[in-house]
């Protein structure tokens, strides 16, 4: 049966079940990897467009990664299913509501990621990703009822950004910014929804910051001196209604129609025209929350409170694979290493985050 069928005869299946002349392909890069993606309907080779197209050819390619999104009008269509043999790795509540359960094969070579439907915001998805090869599938039932904003910042994003850890990227729910005068010299974001890491991160980018995203970016660690660096994943940001007064420059979103969460999406180039930054070497670690007092204020954290907070916001608290476990526990050491980290309470109705961030990375180190 499929549901049982071993990943070796992944894209072989897929060719047999699918006229290869009719499926839609096009190539794109995520920075130095080639994204090679194949799908039997139009709109979704749209949404992978507006979501890769902003990553231009490297000088080197490094490596290669095949995705496949196939739809179906019915999940009992799918192709691929979940096994009867697996090991669930978590179960989250995704912020749309949606139910997501993250499954691995018994032998750990194969990942699912299991869409529970939510109408109107999404219908059944299973992602499969083979950990051996650079091959990743997505099977959606009936993609035109699903929310675009849901199949760009969940459905692909998702299974995307875990294919992507063979070659290093490591994805991290935090927003990146970058000192107006160097784009080399970036800082972590890293809070929990509600903790004022969007609102602080558009604010510093309108003040003159350069910008990756204001939520999710990758991480990836240099292989020859262990550095760690923050790439962008999307040119998209997005806004909740009762941070738009704080933000004069995005008052146009007002009109804009906002999702099921009360929030609203433009690019970072709507920002500020000029502040999308794509890679950052990472020297500040940035813990916000919001607080009652009239001012804010910055307190400097010790390496053991800075991996606390990283360990906390980063990982998991499923039964994950003990191995990719390990390996996030590793990045987020080196990191608490590699740059100093700051609790910032942030005043409501203050706005003075940014200040605050632009003397951080002058120099002050608030001890």
């Amino acid at each position: 049966m499929l549901e049982e069928m071993q990943l070796d005869t992944f894209e072989t299946t897929i060719r047999d079940m699918h006229d290869s002349s009719q499926l839609l392909r096009k190539v794109y890069f995520f920075h130095d990897i080639r994204v090679i993606c194949q799908t039997n309907h139009p709109m979704v080779l749209g949404i992978l467009d507006e979501m890769l197209r902003i990553f231009a050819p490297p000088l080197q390619v490094r490596g290669e990664l095949a995705y496949y999104v196939l739809c179906y009008e019915s999940a009992s269509d799918f192709p691929f299913k979940l096994p009867h043999a697996r090991r669930r790795v978590d179960t989250v509540r995704l912020l749309t509501n949606t139910r997501l359960k993250h499954y691995a094969s018994l032998d750990d070579t194969t990942e699912y990621q299991s869409y529970q439907a939510l109408r109107p915001v999404n219908g059944t998805a299973l992602s499969v990703i083979n950990r051996l090869e650079p091959l990743v599938l997505t099977q959606l039932e009936m993609p035109e009822e699903y929310q675009v904003t849901f199949l760009r910042r969940y459905a692909f994003l998702l299974a995307l950004g875990q294919a992507l850890g063979r070659y290093g990227f490591e994805p991290c729910h935090a927003a990146a910014i970058t000192a107006p005068w160097d784009s080399q010299q970036g800082a972590l974001i890293i809070g929990t929804s509600g903790s004022g890491k969007t609102t602080l991160s558009l604010g510093c980018a309108i003040a003159g910051c350069g910008l990756l995203g204001d939520d999710l970016v990758m991480l990836q660690q240099h292989t020859t001196d262990g550095y760690i660096d923050a790439c962008a994943i999307t040119p998209e940001v997005s806004v909740r209604s009762h941070s738009l007064h704080l933000l004069e420059n995005l008052s146009f979103l007002q009109t804009c129609p906002a999702d099921l969460r009360d929030k609203r999406y433009c690019s970072i180039e709507q920002v500020r025209a000029g502040a999308t930054r794509f890679q950052t070497s990472i020297h500040l670690l940035l813990f916000p929350s919001l607080t009652l007092e009239g001012t804010s204020q910055v307190t400097r954290l010790s390496k053991a409170g800075t991996l606390r907070r990283l360990v906390d916001l980063c990982m998991s608290k499923g039964n994950g694979n003990r191995q990719s476990q390990e390996k996030l526990f590793h990045l987020l050491s080196q990191l608490a290493e590699q740059a100093p980290g700051y609790q910032l309470d942030i005043a409501y109705e203050a706005n003075d985050g940014p200040q605050l961030i632009h003397s951080l990375f002058a120099g002050d180190t608030y001890e």
